[in-house]
């Protein structure tokens, strides 16, 4: 089993894209959700990721998603909200960083993978592997990310499941 979390990412994109580029801030804890551009940047950070080695992208790739998720805020009648962040965190030593990405990747597949862009990440920086995930809030077909108990619980048991 692993546990989960999920999270909003809101902010004013452009500013907030503009002061993320400064290498300097980016890896700030207090930064890190400020808004879409930052989100991408921390779940597939190299030091984490032994050189985005773990680091996948369903419906767009690692480097265009920032793009292909903004282009899908444009269409829509948006609110503040620009992505969701989330995570899976494993036990330390349960499982090997490669299982772990299999895992993620499967869950965002089954989870999101037939509407909605999102970035998969596999850090192995601490003593526990652990997934990230940064999922478009607006999907291909311009409905939006509904985030609510019932949809956290999904993500759990498909965690479970999975695991």
């Amino acid at each position: 089993m692993a546990t989960t979390g999920f999270w909003p990412v809101k902010g004013r994109l452009k500013e907030v894209i503009d002061y993320a580029n400064n290498p300097d801030k980016t890896t700030a804890k207090e930064y890190l959700d400020e808004d879409l551009y930052a989100a991408i940047r921390y779940v597939e950070n190299d030091d984490k990721t032994d050189h985005t080695a773990f680091v996948t992208g369903i419906n767009c790739t690692p480097e265009n998603a920032n793009e292909v998720m903004l282009t899908l805020l444009e269409d829509t009648d948006s609110s503040d909200i620009q992505a969701y962040h989330g995570y899976q965190s494993f036990k330390p030593g349960k499982v090997t960083p490669d299982v772990a990405h299999a895992i993620g990747v499967q869950l965002a597949n089954e989870l999101w993978g037939e509407d909605f862009p999102v970035v998969i990440a596999t850090h192995i920086d601490r003593g526990h592997v652990h997934n990230h995930f940064c999922l478009s809030a607006t999907g291909f077909s311009g409905k939006r990310y509904h985030d609510c108990k019932a949809t956290y619980k999904l993500m759990r048991d498909t965690s479970d499941r999975l695991c």
